[in-house]
């Protein structure tokens, strides 16, 4: 009842898994990944033993194919699963059991695994894996990529509801907010796929802003400046955040015209953040600040 893609990028070592189906919610209960360990992926009649279990066993140690065996071991009904797992070492195992509907089917390729079933037609899984292999770049497009070219080779024979795409760093930083690159879902809607991809843009831009905003903070504001020069942003009306923290880092590195125009076009509340940067201690320029908040039509509280 749904497709899969697998994958992990041996030049950062990320993992991720991405999925659609007509299913309600796929994305609760298909992808799984763990920083550092692996990603698995459980459809069918899923198995959530297959992710939780999975993982376990990635932890501990296990190959994945030894950790599918071990899993497969204890579950009374292997042949209604599709499980594929990649672990951390870049081992990659895929079943898929004779109950599956058709058309089901997998295959390994390199760095890559795809499965699906109930699909349309027996050529789904191989146009996933030749997506991924065939494109370049951080690994979230690219399981887009290959999602949507599943999509193009027939797809669920039901249609289209929900999709979910999670990437993960090869390593473990002991700070899990960041060890989790990408997870987003869409859990009901009639083209997931086209949500996902603004939603994998948008993960993409924001956390981009968000680690030059970071940088200009810590004192390395012209090189954070740079990073965004040129980078796109919504209107104001739909990322009045992105444009708010543009504003402070060109503030902050001295740009004070670019960060005034920035500031125009940004909602009352978003000039008010702002300000709070200053009066929080944020900035070592509250002359700067003042000046911006002055010609912005602020008033200080």
């Amino acid at each position: 009842m749904t497709y899969s893609i697998l994958a992990r990028d041996p030049e950062t070592g990320e993992m991720g898994v991405a999925t659609q189906s007509q299913a309600f919610a796929v994305g609760h209960s298909v992808p799984w990944a763990l920083p550092g360990f692996g990603v698995i992926a459980t459809q069918s009649m899923g198995e959530p033993a297959y992710g939780e279990l999975g993982l376990d066993g990635l932890r501990a140690g296990l190959t994945a194919q030894e950790a599918l065996v071990a899993v497969r071991s204890i579950d009374p009904h292997p042949e209604r699963r599709q499980v594929a797992m990649i672990d951390g070492h870049g081992g990659i195992a895929a079943y898929t059991g004779a109950a599956c509907i058709a058309e089901a089917g997998q295959r390994i390729g390199r760095d890559c695994c795809a499965i699906a079933n109930m699909m349309r037609g027996d050529g789904v899984w191989d146009a996933m894996v030749e997506a991924l292999e065939g494109s370049s770049g951080p690994l979230a497009p690219r399981l887009m990529a290959a999602l949507h070219a599943a999509e193009a080779a027939g797809g669920d024979f039901r249609g289209q509801r929900s999709a979910a795409v999670k990437v993960v760093r090869a390593a473990r930083s002991g700070r899990p907010w960041r060890d989790h690159v990408v997870d987003l879902r869409v859990d009901d809607h009639e083209r997931p796929l086209e949500v996902l991809d603004r939603l994998v843009e948008k993960n993409a831009r924001y956390n981009r802003m968000v680690r030059a905003f970071e940088r200009a903070l810590n004192g390395a504001a012209e090189e954070a400046a740079a990073d965004v020069d040129g980078m796109a942003v919504e209107q104001a009306a739909i990322e009045p955040d992105l444009l708010m923290w543009r504003a402070a880092i060109l503030a902050l590195a001295g740009r004070e015209r670019e960060a005034e125009s920035a500031l125009e076009s940004l909602p009352p509340a978003f000039v008010e953040v702002f300000r709070h940067l200053r009066t929080a201690g944020l900035v070592d320029r509250p002359d700067l600040w003042e000046r911006l908040l002055a010609r912005a039509g602020t008033r200080e509280a």
